[in-house]
């Protein structure tokens, strides 16, 4: 296990506290008022170490609103399986994505207040826990920037005396002052951590970590500036003018992780599908610049057992189901439209005598990102039927798993469905992304790392921040990067939308999705009204054959539950009213 792991067991023995509980139980603001801490640099490492834990990141394990709802099944990627949870409303509920990050500000807070005072630490050792602890701070203010603008930047310890509470009462900065300090904190701390860690500090923030976060962040502010409408004298929205500076600042922070040679797109496997699929489960890979650690015997991610086919879970499964519209947009090798060959010329159904067979030639990133019907798996199959065709061309559909054809064996949905209601499929789909190919992963147990920064992303941040800037040779070349590994055809040039769609393709189901239509103001245009996609798959049969003989064919059809509602009052989160009510001196968002 790594050593950075243990930190917080080791600071429970070398305290001397009563319990291990104790230690875990009581905030960092308290215990770090304690003097023996700053003389034990295992105490130390055990309040970094909680300091990154508590780190927002949206990662396996980050649900909205509730456990087992993903970022993903309120945007166009998936929809959800389940009926329980606000993620299947068809209005999406405000509130869902709050985070309201002050109870870890102000820990980081305190830990800056102590750490120079710490006896046992060499001052180049204070300056580098100094500069993690801004960083994790710096994180936090990004994942509040994003979601409601604007917000207090408070980056001092705050003491209540017993006097006046008005000292404490921070009002919200401007959205593009929380930007600017994001990026002056990113500059200053890039030069303090190193450039790599040792093993046993792998999961540690780097000075390359450091520019991930800062090129992610400008990439945001520009986008804001551009798309965006200023409200509140700035407290939501950013000026126009400060757009091209911030796309620079995107591309800069790009080219310092581009350029370090540090860093590279995977290429462990030689098949792509499996070269990308591995991308995500390979623990030693020369992409991940920052990455936040899963392990089966301590601190295990849930994001398999949620998500397994049905036929394949433990207990809960079959949660996120990608739409058909987001696999039609995967092109094909030769970089051709990606619409899915169900019918032929004349619009008649096109019957493959293997299933697999409508996937041939398709990106081979959609073959490692979702499981599609008839998928091989963890020594299976996946059986996704919705119905069968009988000889007189009626269709005979399943209301469970557990209906039989007319007095056969052979079960009409398959044994992973698609079905319009119960826990299985209703797109045709399961995910594969993330998940572990050779095994089922029981609650809490799944050990896959979460990349919260990676290479592929930042060379799709500078093409993006390229072209926005009107550099299309650069933005050409890296989009060509991203799709040369992926094994599709190169572009001979590129636009805006080219370069948005192969973020949406590279990424998908990283949790960004929610996070790009946002900054780019176009979630009401896409999500409105938009009747998503399943593709669901019939036997046709024939009498006197074996199932395995015949063949199928594909419908592309309405899936249940597939309407969504994007109020332009969410391109903004709602503040906490707990937080209005304790400072006064906060403006709510506007809608609210």
């Amino acid at each position: 296990m790594n050593k950075f792991k243990l930190y917080i067991g080791i600071a429970c023995s070398v305290l001397a506290l009563s319990s291990c509980n104790d230690i875990l139980d009581t905030t960092p603001t308290n215990i770090l008022t304690d003097p023996t801490v700053w003389v034990n640099k295992e105490a130390i490492d055990a309040y970094v170490g909680k300091m990154y834990d508590q780190m927002q990141v949206e990662d396996l394990n980050y649900y909205v609103d509730s456990e087992a709802q993903y970022p993903s099944q309120v945007t166009d990627e998936a929809t959800r399986s389940y009926t329980w949870g606000s993620a299947n409303n068809e209005l999406i509920p405000e509130g869902m994505f709050g985070w309201w990050g002050y109870e870890q500000v102000r820990n980081v807070n305190t830990f800056l207040s102590k750490i120079q005072t710490a006896t046992i630490l060499t001052q180049e050792q204070c300056n580098v826990y100094e500069a993690e602890a801004r960083f994790c701070r710096a994180m936090d203010y990004f994942a509040m920037v994003k979601r409601y603008g604007g917000v207090p930047l408070i980056t001092e310890a705050q003491v209540y005396n017993g006097g006046n509470m008005e000292s404490l009462r921070i009002p919200r900065s401007k959205e593009s002052e929380v930007y600017d300090f994001i990026q002056k904190e990113c500059e200053e701390i890039a030069a303090i951590l190193p450039e790599a860690r040792a093993d046993d500090e792998k999961y540690r923030a780097t000075r390359y970590a450091v520019y991930a976060l800062e090129c992610r962040a400008m990439l945001y502010a520009a986008s804001e500036a551009k798309y965006g409408t200023v409200q509140l004298d700035g407290l939501v929205g950013i000026s126009a003018d400060k757009a091209n500076g911030y796309w620079q600042a995107a591309k800069a922070a790009a080219e310092k992780i581009m350029n370090s040679g540090k860093y590279a797109l995977y290429n462990g496997q030689s098949d792509r599908a499996e070269n990308f699929q591995y991308l995500f489960l390979d623990k030693s890979n020369d992409e991940q610049i920052f990455t936040k650690a899963f392990d089966s015997s301590n601190k295990g991610e849930t994001f398999d057992y949620y998500n397994a086919p049905q036929s394949f879970k433990v207990d809960y499964g079959c949660v996120t189901n990608p739409t058909e519209d987001l696999v039609a947009e995967y092109e094909y090798i030769d970089g051709s439209e990606g619409t899915l060959k169900v019918n032929d010329a004349q619009g008649n159904p096109i019957k493959y005598d293997n299933p697999v067979d409508l996937f041939k030639d398709k990106d081979p990133r959609l073959l490692a990102t979702v499981i599609y019907p008839f998928c091989p798996w963890q020594g299976g199959t996946v059986e996704i039927r919705k119905g069968i065709v009988k000889s007189d061309g009626s269709i005979v559909a399943a209301s469970s798993l557990n209906d039989k054809f007319e007095g056969t064996s052979t079960t009409i949905a398959g044994k992973d469905g698609a079905l319009t209601s119960g826990d299985v499929t209703k797109t045709g789909f399961y995910i594969k992304k993330f998940m572990n190919p050779t095994k089922q992963v029981d609650y809490g147990y799944g050990d896959t790392n979460w990349m919260v920064f990676r290479y592929g992303e930042v060379l799709l941040n500078y093409a993006e921040a390229c072209i926005e800037l009107g550099d299309e040779a650069d933005a050409l070349k890296a989009v060509n990067m991203i799709r040369e590994r992926a094994g599709i055809a190169k572009h001979t040039s590129v636009n805006r939308d080219q370069v948005r769609h192969e973020r949406k393709m590279e990424l998908a189901f990283e949790n960004h999705r929610w996070w790009d239509i946002r900054r780019w103001h176009i979630a009401d245009q896409l999500l409105n009204a938009k009747k998503f996609k399943a593709l669901n798959p019939y036997l046709v049969w024939e009498d006197g054959k074996d199932v395995s003989q015949m063949k199928y064919i594909f419908k592309i059809e309405d899936a249940p539950k597939n309407t969504r509602t994007f109020l332009s009052k969410l391109y903004y989160e709602r503040i906490p009213s707990s937080a209005i009510s304790t400072n006064p001196n906060i403006v709510q968002n506007p809608g609210y």
